[in-house]
């Protein structure tokens, strides 16, 4: 399912008071994102929505969280549902803005990499371009961490009373103790948790659905969401290779073209054109380390897969090699 149309389901289901709880959290987060302004507007002009006071134009200086375009929705909502029922719903919002406030923060930038030892003894190794949010002391309950962007290799200390639990791009993966990494990057087509050690459950919600699919995996194994699909596919592999980047390397096993270029512009700030679009999906194996420079790495990947590459200042150009036809005798 395409994200637009699961966020005009996830709307219609507000607007019919239909969600559930999991659901409204996630609808208020995309809310104070502004990613549904625009479909909630169209969706409660349907609802009369032209009715609200056009005196409600700018937001209070207080809520710099929201947009003023959201004020206009909210009043919108308080004439269609009620003061009662939009009350009740904006107390999910509220709690999941104290909730994130209290958290702390860390993230990593280009060529950055962190470890961080969290209040349970569990290590955390960010890698570049990463950002993650915890809290200073887990809940009795549970441990709950998110993975705002980038990739993680978690070592998590055994709790049987207290689950370890790490939000990703709409995916819970679930642990008591065990050893596993997460790579999220928004520049990326997909969410990947790969297990070095123990087992995890891996978790999606199904749009429009109250089912929800659980993927266990041990060790050697990994799962894959797909953000535009969300299709979700488990595989073997070997694991020492997707945590390879904690000993400074790159490297890729089977990965598509497209995601290993996803990874280059990245690293090297560079935009990558394609002269054919068929090229992302191309499948290609290779290690490299850190500190290798941009032309070598594309001189290989190229090589491997009869490409062509030419790098202007910070963009690269990919293309197909032409196919030499050989002059036969006369």
């Amino acid at each position: 399912m395409e994200e637009k149309q699961f966020l005009e389901i996830l709307v219609k289901r507000y607007i019919n008071n239909n969600l559930r709880q999991d659901e409204m959290e996630a609808f208020f987060h995309l809310l104070k994102q502004g990613k549904l302004d625009e479909i909630l507007e169209r969706n409660l002009r349907d609802e009369k929505y032209d009715q609200v006071p056009k005196v409600i134009k700018h937001k209070p200086r207080h809520f710099s969280g929201l947009t003023s375009n959201t004020f206009k929705i909210a009043a919108g909502l308080l004439m269609i549902i009620g003061i009662g029922v939009f009350a009740l719903l904006n107390r999910f919002a509220l709690s999941e803005f104290v909730y994130e406030s209290s958290l702390v923060s860390v993230s990593t930038g280009k060529n950055q990499k962190k470890k961080i030892k969290l209040s349970d003894g569990s290590l955390l190794w960010l890698n570049e371009s990463t950002s993650v949010k915890y809290p200073a002391s887990f809940e009795p309950d549970a441990r709950k961490v998110i993975l705002v962007e980038g990739e993680v290799y978690f070592d998590i200390k055994r709790d049987e009373k207290r689950p370890f639990l790490v939000s990703a791009a709409g995916t819970t993966t679930k642990v008591l103790g065990t050893a596993f990494n997460i790579r999220s990057y928004s520049h990326l087509q997909n969410v990947q948790v790969t297990v070095t050690r123990g087992k995890v459950a891996v978790e999606k919600s199904v749009c429009n659905d109250t089912r929800k699919i659980t993927k266990v995996l041990l060790p050697n194994e990994q799962v894959s969401v797909d953000l535009k699909t969300r299709e979700i596919k488990k595989v073997a592999v070997n694991s020492a290779n997707s945590v390879a980047w904690t000993a400074g390397k790159l490297l890729f096993d089977n990965e598509s073209l497209g995601n290993i270029l996803a990874v280059i512009e990245n690293k090297f700030d560079v935009h990558v054109s394609l002269s054919d679009e068929s090229v992302r999906e191309y499948r290609a194996s290779a290690e490299f380390v850190y500190s290798d420079s941009l032309d070598h790495i594309l001189e290989l990947l190229t090589m491997a897969n009869s490409l062509n590459y030419k790098i202007e200042d910070n963009k690269v150009t990919i293309s197909k090699k032409r196919k030499s036809v050989n002059n036969m005798p006369m």
